[in-house]
C-alpha cells in the first residue's frame, strides 16, 4: 500500500434504532453526490443523492446489507443517519439538508401555524 492509506478517514460508532453501526467516511468517489445534495436548484436530484449516501454509507458498514434491505429501514431513522454521516465527514448540516431530511420524513421543518404549513409528525 503507498503512503495515500494514511489519509483513509475513520468511522464513527453510533446508534440507529436498536443497532450499532460504525459509519465510515465517504471517499473521493462521492463527491459528485456531494455536490448534488448541495444542488438547491434539483430538489429530486437532493433526494436521490442523498438516498446514494445513505446507501453506500450502510453498505461499507453492514458488507453483506442487500439494496432492498436497505431500502427497507424506517425513515424514522434517516435523520440520526444522516447527522451522524455528516458529522463524520465533517460537513455542515446546513437548514436546507436538515429541511430535506424533515421532508423525506413527512415533516416541514421552519414553518409555523401562521403560514398555514403543517408542523411536527402528523
Amino acid at each position: 500500500m503507498s503512503k495515500l492509506n494514511k489519509l483513509v478517514g475513520e468511522g464513527k460508532e453510533c446508534k440507529i434504532g436498536e443497532i450499532t453501526l460504525d459509519i465510515k467516511p465517504l471517499t473521493v468517489s462521492s463527491l459528485p453526490l456531494l455536490m448534488q445534495i448541495g444542488d438547491e436548484n434539483n430538489k429530486e436530484a437532493q433526494a436521490e443523492a442523498m438516498k446514494e449516501v445513505i446507501s453506500r454509507t450502510l453498505k461499507d458498514s453492514v458488507p453483506d446489507a442487500t439494496d432492498d434491505e436497505i431500502d427497507k429501514i424506517s425513515l424514522e431513522h434517516i435523520t440520526k443517519l444522516m447527522e451522524v454521516i455528516m458529522e463524520v465527514n465533517q460537513l455542515e448540516m446546513d437548514e436546507d439538508k436538515a429541511a430535506l431530511i424533515a421532508k423525506m420524513k413527512g415533516q416541514n421543518v421552519g414553518h409555523d401555524a401562521t403560514d398555514g404549513a403543517k408542523t411536527g409528525k402528523g
